[in-house]
């Protein structure tokens, strides 16, 4: 779990829940300029954004559930999110606590006022969006930057069941800011080897299975709305890197809304699944050579199939 400031409540420092929160940015050689916390006793703290929070559909809620934690503990009862004060206090309940703000947040240095905003959610306050997206906290600040959150996968059980994925938030148009997304071979339930992206990069790679939808091509991705929080576009900051058993000349790129980069194999767009499955091992692990591919076959809103890629020879 997350590793966060505690103070006591009589401490001047709970003074950082009744400011307006400053989000400032900071540039990296991997994931570009990207949010962080920009004052009080979080001030650097890496913000993130959620795959399964789209529109007026908030996936990262404050429902219990049990979830794997990467500690010494297999599983243990948690929330998605929480109140900010949790965070300060050291509530390790909540797996992703909400950036809030008394009164409207304030922009930094380099990050753009007009998309800084809140969404009032209940039990939590007034959590602040950019470009639309709430904001969250998990890692504090490292050196050099490596935050734990990037790319990371809560699916369904074992795994905490947000049915999403997190990534870091790019300070030029709030997309998600992901560095260059890895192709390797995951091996899937049935045995057979499959197509697969590296993910919770930060902590403990894991080869997560990727799809591709029927029809679906680079020049018209069809994918897009409920569709996309369903299936998750995989996307890529800078040409995506290859590693062995798969075919370099298989892999492009696609541009999407938002100039962001989707990734392709053979010219069809790469997705991820919501409610990928994970496997733990009998020393419970994360099983890090693959998931589960239960997405195979699975049938998106529209009629169109979605289905993982068998890598021949690998």
């Amino acid at each position: 779990m997350a590793t966060f400031v505690v103070v006591t409540h009589a401490s001047p420092l709970d003074a950082s829940l009744r400011q307006r929160t400053v989000v400032a940015l900071l540039t990296s050689n991997v994931y570009g300029s990207v949010l962080v916390v920009g004052s009080g006793v979080l001030e650097g703290y890496p913000l993130y954004e959620f795959s399964g929070d789209q529109g007026t559909h908030l996936g990262c809620g404050t429902t219990l559930a049990q979830g794997y934690d990467l500690g010494p503990i297999a599983s243990v009862p948690l929330t998605c999110s929480g109140p900010m004060s949790d965070a300060i206090r050291g509530n390790a309940i909540d797996d992703w606590p909400a950036l809030t703000s008394v009164g409207a947040p304030r922009a930094g240095r380099g990050v753009n006022a007009k998309l800084l905003g809140t969404v009032v959610r209940a039990g939590i306050g007034d959590q602040v969006t950019y470009a639309g997206h709430p904001l969250y906290l998990f890692d504090p600040p490292s050196r050099p930057f490596k935050p734990q959150g990037e790319d990371y996968v809560e699916t369904v059980h074992p795994l905490a069941p947000w049915h999403g994925y997190w990534s870091l938030v790019s300070s030029s148009n709030g997309a998600p800011a992901q560095g260059p997304a890895t192709l390797v071979t995951g091996v899937v339930s049935n045995g057979k080897t499959v197509l697969a992206v590296t993910r919770d990069v930060n902590v403990r790679p894991l080869a997560v299975t990727v799809y591709v939808m029927d029809g679906d091509r680079s020049t018209n991705p069809v994918c897009a709305g409920t569709c996309a929080r369903e299936w998750i576009p995989l996307l890529t900051s800078g040409p995506p890197r290859v590693r062995s058993g798969v075919t370099v000349a298989a892999i492009g790129v696609i541009g999407r809304p938002g100039g962001i980069d989707q990734v392709t194999y053979d010219g069809k767009p790469l997705y991820l699944f919501a409610k990928e499955r994970a496997s733990l091992s009998s020393k419970v692990k994360l099983r890090v050579t693959g998931t589960a591919g239960n997405g195979e076959g699975s049938v998106a809103e529209g009629g169109a199939t979605f289905s993982y890629i068998v890598l021949a020879g690998a």
